[in-house]
């Protein structure tokens, strides 16, 4: 009965609070005008679906602490709270316990009505006289009992195999619910939590017995006790009688709790955006790309107006040339620079083939770069005699003989020894 009444509990989380919503609602509109002095909002606006979703808000959270609450006060008891002793009593603090509960709830003394009770109290004792079995139970609860273990080790490796198949079934129904669509925004946090969960498990289960605190407080302020718990977790603080397990069993109904939580709080805090709302966020990002594309296509004009301007070297309109007047007639300069893009092209091409025809190129090349040379610095243009052309070079201050080369050698660099040129240049 009682599993059936904690499954109704979860099961409350899918129709239970959009039908509390609707009731609490319809008590707030209706006394909507004596407390604001306006009539109350109509369905489909958006101050409606704000009421709604405060109300829903509020619904939810409020059973989410009920049931909250409800988990931690409904966990049985442990063997230790049953004898009225703490978690760290010793074996004679446990028989003592155990002699002075047997005084008073013995059945020859209370009757038939006590036997359950002294019964289930006496395999307590028992149970926890052993170390190995109190290990074992501290972490794994009474099932522990009745495993065919002797080790520690054993009762670990048990232990562990026990508590994976809560983990297998969690990950098996979360899988289920991303792949048929149905775990929305949350997803991602119910395995982080699924996570954690297995992680403060695994804490629980491999930590330390808690010991008895120190008999001197100045040790027990100043030095850790080599024996007592490895950490300090809220659970024990909140709960201090309780042992592993059942902070382990409350970590698994706060999972499930979670779960549920973050599927109905995070669609009220964060709502999914209206067909309005997606139209026009497309409208602000087309926006944002035509404004782009403008400013890329007017930095590409700017780019192409500042090539054309150096080619007849005249100042433009455009970066970098701003403020000075436009070119007029762009014919005059695209003619010619056409026409120089395509014989460097057909240039490239031909250099690129490699075979003869580069070679007819290089030559061609080397041929026009020859006369050109001759053009500029025709022979006997500055004298009679090459004396008279280096002396001219000299005023000019054009380096002469080795100078020019860097073959300072002695038969070279004699004033009037000019250099001659190779075969290949002409």
């Amino acid at each position: 009965m009682a599993a059936l009444f904690g499954l109704l509990k979860y099961t409350a989380w899918t129709y239970l609070p959009g039908l509390a919503t609707q009731q609490l609602l319809s008590v707030v509109h209706y006394a909507y005008p004596r407390a604001f002095g306006r009539p109350p909002p109509q369905r489909g606006t958006s101050d409606y679906a704000r009421d709604y979703r405060l109300t829903y808000l509020f619904v939810v959270v409020s059973y989410l602490v009920y049931t909250f609450y409800d988990a931690a006060a409904t966990v049985e008891p442990n063997y230790y709270q049953i004898l009225g002793v703490e978690p760290t009593a010793d074996e004679n603090t446990l028989k003592a316990a155990f002699r002075q509960f047997a005084r008073r709830y013995h059945p020859d003394r209370v009757g038939q009505q006590g036997e359950t009770l002294f019964i289930q109290v006496r395999d307590a004792y028992e149970a926890l006289k052993s170390p190995v079995k109190r290990f074992a139970y501290d972490r794994f609860g009474p099932d522990a009992l009745e495993w065919s273990c002797s080790t520690l080790r054993e009762y670990i490796r048990h232990g562990l195999m026990q508590a994976s198949g809560f983990y297998i079934t969690s990950v098996v129904i979360l899988v289920i619910l991303s792949t048929s669509g149905r775990s929305g925004p949350v997803a991602y946090w119910r395995y982080l939590i699924l996570a954690l969960t297995a992680v403060y498990e695994m804490l629980y289960i491999l930590n330390p017995s808690p010991a008895p605190a120190s008999a001197s407080s100045f040790s027990s302020t100043l030095f850790a006790d080599p024996t007592a718990a490895a950490h300090t977790s809220l659970f024990s603080f909140l709960w201090p009688r309780r042992v592993a397990y059942q902070h382990v069993r409350f970590l698994h109904s706060l999972f499930v709790l979670a779960s549920f939580a973050l599927s109905n709080v995070v669609p009220a805090l964060f709502p999914a955006p209206t067909p309005e709302m997606e139209a026009q966020h497309i409208v602000n990002e087309a926006q944002q790309i035509l404004l782009q594309s403008r400013a890329i296509s007017h930095e590409a004009t700017a780019q192409v107006q500042t090539l054309l301007h150096a080619a007849r070297n005249t100042p433009g309109t455009t970066f970098p040339f701003l403020g000075a007047p436009p070119a007029d007639d762009g014919d005059t300069v695209s003619g010619p620079l056409a026409g120089e893009l395509e014989n460097l092209l057909l240039e490239t091409q031909m250099r690129a083939d490699g075979g003869p025809l580069k070679s007819a190129v290089e030559n061609a090349v080397e041929r026009r770069k020859r006369e050109r040379e001759r053009e500029r610095w025709p022979r006997g243009a500055f004298g009679a005699t090459p004396a008279a052309e280096a002396a001219w070079m000299q005023r000019h201050g054009i380096a002469v003989g080795g100078a020019a080369n860097g073959y300072a050698s002695p038969g070279r660099a004699r004033p009037g020894y000019v250099r001659g040129r190779s075969r290949s240049l002409g």
